[in-house]
């Protein structure tokens, strides 16, 4: 089954939830479970049980290691569910692929943000900020699903 028809769905709801996040930001629970489900769908459909189970895995990990930096305050709960949410899409093995994009999107999120706030004649202090980060979020989530090692969107398997 081609890759990227399949995990079109999570990318659709992380793209709303990015959306949501910039409006409200908020990242409702009901949208971080039907990214989840989808997510866990599009992987069955592609990979079988065991990349669930390893999905699960790292989303096991992720949400520790998210409600440990909740608790000392660097990142918001929402980011957390979504970050988890997102999780459920891809395999252990391919966990530090999403945390690499997801930091790569939100660096360039900040940057971006800063550019904005200079270009309005605001103080670039980056002090306290509402930072939404469930854009960087859906982003690396993108990213790293369509930018598998296969090639981009799995098109290079035909070139072989």
């Amino acid at each position: 089954m081609n890759v990227v028809a399949v995990f079109w769905l999570p990318v659709v709801v992380g793209a709303l939830g990015a959306l949501m996040d910039i409006r409200t930001r908020r990242l409702p629970n009901l949208l971080c479970a039907v990214l989840a489900c989808a997510g866990l769908v599009a992987l069955a459909l592609h990979g079988g049980t065991i990349a669930v189970a390893s999905a699960l895995l790292h989303a096991a990990i992720a949400l520790c290691v998210g409600l440990l930096l909740f608790r000392l305050r660097m990142v918001g709960g929402g980011d957390v569910k979504f970050y988890v949410a997102s999780a459920c899409a891809i395999p252990l093995a391919e966990a530090p692929m999403l945390l690499l994009w997801t930091s790569v999107s939100g660096f360039l999120l900040v940057i971006l943000m800063l550019l904005k706030r200079f270009v309005a004649g605001k103080v670039l202090s980056l002090g306290y900020w509402n930072v939404p980060y469930g854009v960087a979020i859906a982003a690396g989530l993108a990213l790293s699903l369509f930018l598998k090692s296969e090639g981009l969107m799995g098109l290079s398997s035909g070139l072989r």
